[in-house]
């Protein structure tokens, strides 16, 4: 026996059977020794448990042939293995990344160390491999691009929304604005979309923007855009749906075309069928106190579809674009409300301070009595105006009131039979049409609708309550000279009174029919002017309710 086959021999180098024994059975990575025929002399036990293969069917086989394979699993050419370099060119090699088979049939990928080794006193040359487990750093650098990719998704969006609120808060018009908005989602949110508001009454609807991706950029298609056939009530198409108050809603590939099928109008169907669209998403334009119109937004088939991440962002999106919308409308509303009451106060006021002054300066010709009493009929149409003004106020500021189920046609008909004189009124009241609202605000909107009926009324006023649907309806009609389309959404404007409601009633504040509507929206109804033979025909549409008084 030589000196390097005794034990001791290796002991002066620190190695003992203990140390031996733990290097080759407890070290974490996988090691196998080759001679110089390729083949398996040797594993250790990590091995077998990483490849899942017992040592009997490693030991004498080629690892090229049994093990080493490319990421897709195909075969690779010796001549192309850097491992085998290490026994047939004698070099040392290491890989950063390389595939083994493992006995269940899958793929592991390995980081591979391997360097020569004679054998048979340096007659031949074999070499010894070393691999360990990527897998688990694998694993890492997934969730890291994973987190990256999450990151940098969420910082887009982030700066969409700043740029949404950027555009938003601009001092633009409300068209201007929402045409930016379609552009800054198309295309990173969408590859085209659409914006539709409704109009003043809440049953018209208005294509403002069309946007289309080309390119890198979104392109707007004013072509599309205009005024559109009214929504029936019981359509069931997705804007229609939203613009009655729905929530927003996601369609995907499977569920779109029976969603488009239901888009009863060709114009409304006109940008799916021409541009197309894999998945969409409607959103409403809301406040608090009112829903103003819906964006819609469409993604290709190139395209990922839409989930419920994005159905959240985009309804977000619609909301700002709604908030922003209102403040526009209000802030118009509020400087023609300015101007429109400055006018209607300044008037009495300066006619009251005229005859004041007359009386002071002229004593002897002056009727102190008649001046007085002419004071006191301009103070009560001042003091008409100015309630009338706090109730406009309070209902438009959305200040909350009690509720209470009511019979809407028991309400009407004891309306009615509180009047006394002048012009008759008829009542057809159907049974159990119940509503939920505010009663001192409903016969406001009553004795409104009465009182300008009769007003207008040459014979007599037709009244009608029943259901309709899912809504309680109540038709105020007279027999008089009627009011033209073009001037049906105007006198529901404040302080707007037409030429003959002036003639037959010169005292009025102008603000009855304003302050019906804005009464009707705060119960989720609509308050409208309707064709009709003869005559103006009055419509108020209120939601049922199955609560009885």
């Amino acid at each position: 026996m030589t000196a390097s086959d005794d034990l001791g021999y290796w002991a002066r180098y620190g190695f003992s059977e203990e140390l031996v024994r733990a290097l080759f059975q407890g070290l974490r990575v996988g090691l196998y020794v080759v001679d110089h025929m390729g083949k398996i002399l040797l594993v250790n036990p990590y091995a077998e448990s990483l490849l899942d293969r017992p040592a009997q069917q490693l030991i004498g086989v080629d690892p090229h042939d049994l093990l080493h394979r490319n990421a897709d699993g195909s075969s690779i050419p010796r001549e192309d293995c850097q491992i085998l370099a290490a026994f047939s060119e004698g070099v040392y090699v290491r890989s950063e990344e390389a595939w083994f088979t493992r006995g269940s049939g899958g793929l592991v990928p390995v980081g591979v160390m391997a360097a020569p080794l004679p054998l048979d006193g340096g007659k031949n040359m074999g070499a010894v491999v070393l691999f360990y487990d990527l897998s688990r750093h694998k694993a890492v650098e997934h969730e890291q691009a994973a987190a990256l990719a999450a990151l940098e998704k969420l910082t887009d969006r982030l700066s969409l929304m700043a740029e949404t609120s950027t555009v938003l808060a601009s001092p633009l018009k409300v068209d201007e604005a929402l045409r930016r908005l379609s552009r800054l989602v198309v295309p990173r949110l969408a590859d085209w979309a659409m914006i539709d508001l409704l109009g003043p009454s809440g049953d018209g609807v208005d294509r403002v923007a069309v946007v289309v991706k080309q390119g890198r950029d979104g392109v707007e298609c004013k072509q599309w855009e205009g005024p559109l056939p009214a929504f029936p009530e019981a359509s069931q198409a997705p804007v229609a749906r939203v613009l009655r108050g729905g929530p927003a809603v996601l369609f995907g590939p499977e569920d779109l075309a029976e969603r488009i099928d239901q888009e009863e109008d060709s114009v409304q169907r006109r940008p799916y069928e021409e541009l197309g669209a894999h998945s969409v998403i409607v959103a409403p334009l809301r406040t608090p106190r009112r829903v103003l119109g819906a964006l819609t937004l469409a993604r290709y088939e190139t395209s990922p579809a839409y989930d419920s991440a994005d159905l959240s962002l985009i309804d977000d999106i619609a909301s700002r674009a709604g908030l922003a919308v209102d403040n526009a409308d209000m802030f118009e509303e509020q400087r023609r409300f300015a101007s429109s009451t400055s006018h209607e106060l300044r008037t009495p006021l300066s006619g009251l301070r005229a005859r004041l002054e007359e009386a002071v300066l002229y004593p002897a010709d002056i009727d102190p009595y008649e001046t007085i009493r002419k004071a006191l009929a301009v103070t009560d149409r001042l003091e008409t105006i100015v309630d009338d003004l706090l109730v406009s106020a309070r209902l438009r500021a959305g200040e909350p009131v009690a509720y209470e189920p009511i019979d809407v046609g028991a309400l009407v008909v004891k309306e009615v039979a509180a009047i006394v004189g002048g012009v008759p009124v008829h009542v057809d009241a159907g049974r159990d049409v119940n509503v939920l609202g505010n009663r001192i605000q409903l016969i406001r909107v009553i004795d409104n609708l009465l009182v300008n009926a009769r007003r207008h009324a040459d014979k007599e006023v037709e009244v009608t309550v029943g259901r309709v649907e899912d809504s309680a309806v109540v038709t105020v009609c007279d027999d008089g000279a009627g009011i033209a389309p073009q001037d049906r959404e105007h006198v529901f404007e404040r302080f707007v009174r037409l030429e003959e409601g002036r003639r037959r009633e010169p005292g009025g504040s102008g603000l009855g029919l304003a302050i019906s509507r804005d009464i009707a929206r705060a119960h989720s109804g609509t308050l409208t002017i309707e064709n009709s033979l003869c005559g103006a025909r009055f419509v108020l549409r209120l939601p049922l309710t199955d609560r009885r008084p």
